[in-house]
């Protein structure tokens, strides 16, 4: 017997959004590193403090200053929403299979 049409697009779903957080933690890790800190700080965010330029990995981040970070500020609400998301889907994915309405499939209906 198959999966159950709705327990497998919550389980698809469950798989395709780790990658995307994956994927939007990567885009903000490629903005982490640049050439020279200093002077991308000083042209695109309003000056460059050494006080604030230590990197963290979780939250994402690489502060230019008190105000500015070179990670965009989407990316770390992003990805803890898609992370959250993806247990949410796969706990609904276990509840649809374990359903006893979902375990009929279209053409037994």
């Amino acid at each position: 017997m198959g999966v159950p049409g709705t327990a497998r697009r919550w389980a698809v779903a469950a798989s395709c959004a780790p990658l995307a957080a994956f994927l939007v933690y990567a885009w903000g890790a490629i903005h982490l590193y640049t050439p020279d800190v200093r002077e991308t700080c000083d042209l695109e965010h309003g000056g460059w403090d050494p006080a604030h330029g230590q990197v963290t990995y979780f939250p994402l981040s690489r502060r230019c200053n008190a105000y500015q970070d070179l990670v965009p500020a989407y990316v770390n609400p992003t990805v803890v929403v898609l992370l959250v998301a993806a247990a949410l889907f796969a706990c609904l994915a276990v509840a649809a299979r374990r359903n006893p309405r979902s375990r009929r499939f279209p053409e037994e209906q």
